[in-house]
């Protein structure tokens, strides 16, 4: 996926994608978690407000963890995948109110490489339209399971799951999606890393965390990193627009 957080955009599939029988997944928009009407903003300012709010800095991911320029993302734009699995900026589209993303790193250390993270709120107008992104995210790791991220940054291999609430141990958000592959970069040194990333939704909001190498890691290291910031940001969007189960 993109470093930025999102999978939506002209280039995916329309299609909603289904579950396993019994098990609800993205395409499925049945409310698990509601959130309080009067506290969802209406308008773009006051949804950029929100979504700055929520979005993780470097002190949701552990000790160590720093800013990465550029730290914080041009609200106007929208990572889109194209047919040629490689990403592209494109302007926000009309169904979503607001999105913003921060960037972290934790630096090598004498032992370990480079770590990179990438935290993204998107607030959509509509929670259909907030499923629709999940749905749309789940079937492009299956259309593009090697991707260009930018010009020497590549993601390979990647294999994507999804979880609707009450399955796979999900029982914070409407839909849960976890998508893991490899990670190189030259800049990092020679050879790939790991590359995990995690995206939920709760309502009309979903909330995206990626986290990319370092050398040294185990996988295990990357989820745990990436699950402490997303349960934050879950927090955090519980508290500003009073959702509940």
């Amino acid at each position: 996926m993109s470093e930025g957080g999102h999978r939506t955009g002209p280039a995916a599939s329309s299609a909603a994608v289904s579950s396993p029988a019994g098990q609800r997944g993205p395409g499925d928009t049945t409310a698990r978690i509601t959130v309080d009407p009067a506290r969802v903003p209406t308008t773009r300012s006051s949804a950029l407000d929100l979504v700055r709010a929520i979005t993780a800095g470097p002190d949701s991911y552990g000790p160590g963890y720093v800013k990465r320029p550029p730290y914080e993302s041009d609200p106007a734009a929208w990572p889109v995948l194209g047919t040629d699995c490689v990403w592209r900026q494109e302007s926000l589209p009309g169904d979503v109110l607001a999105t913003f993303t921060r960037y972290s790193r934790l630096p090598a250390s004498d032992s370990r490489g480079e770590v990179r993270t990438a935290a993204t709120v998107t607030l959509h107008r509509t929670v259909a339209q907030a499923d629709q992104e999940m749905a749309e995210t789940l079937e492009e790791a299956l259309r593009c399971p090697d991707q260009q991220l930018r010009a020497t940054e590549r993601i390979s291999g990647l294999n994507s799951v999804g979880s609707g609430y009450g399955t796979n141990g999900n029982t914070t958000a409407d839909d849960y999606l976890l998508e893991m592959g490899t990670y190189d970069d030259p800049a990092l040194g020679k050879g790939a890393s790991y590359y995990v990333w995690n995206q939920v939704r709760l309502g009309p909001v979903t909330i995206a965390v990626v986290v990319e190498g370092g050398k040294g890691f185990a996988q295990g290291d990357l989820l745990t990193v990436q699950a402490r910031a997303v349960a934050g940001m879950e927090t955090k969007v519980h508290a500003e627009l009073g959702a509940q189960k």
